[in-house]
C-alpha cells in the first residue's frame, strides 16, 4: 500500500515539475529562484494557519484537514515526535530539492 501513496506522489510531482516549467518558460531563472528558496517563510504561513495550540510546530492534528500534508507528515517527521518543527520542514524542502535535480 505504501508503494501506491509513493506512485502518487511521484507522479504529482513530476507532473508539478512540468506544469512549472510550462509556467516558468518565458521567466528569467534568477527572478524565480529567490521564490522558491524562501522556505521559512513558507513553514511561517502554514504555521500561521494551522497551528492551533501556538508552539511553533505542526502536529498531525493540526494537519489533518490537508490531505496533501497529512500524507508526508512521516516523511518530515524525522526525529518521530509527532511535530514538525521549522528545521525539519527546511530539511524536507531541500530533500526534494535535491531529488527534482
Amino acid at each position: 500500500m505504501n508503494n501506491i501513496s509513493l506512485k502518487k506522489l511521484s507522479i504529482t510531482v513530476v507532473v508539478a515539475s512540468l506544469a512549472s516549467n510550462l509556467v516558468f518558460a518565458g521567466n528569467d531563472i534568477n527572478k524565480v529562484l529567490p521564490k522558491v528558496e524562501k522556505s521559512s517563510s513558507s513553514f511561517s504561513q502554514l504555521v500561521a494557519s494551522y497551528d492551533a495550540d501556538k508552539s511553533n510546530t505542526l502536529s498531525a492534528d493540526e494537519l489533518a484537514k490537508n490531505d496533501t500534508l497529512s500524507k508526508v507528515f512521516a516523511k518530515v517527521d524525522v526525529n518521530g515526535d509527532k511535530q514538525i518543527s521549522e528545521k525539519e520542514f527546511n530539511q524536507y524542502l531541500d530533500s526534494m530539492k535535491k531529488s527534482l535535480s
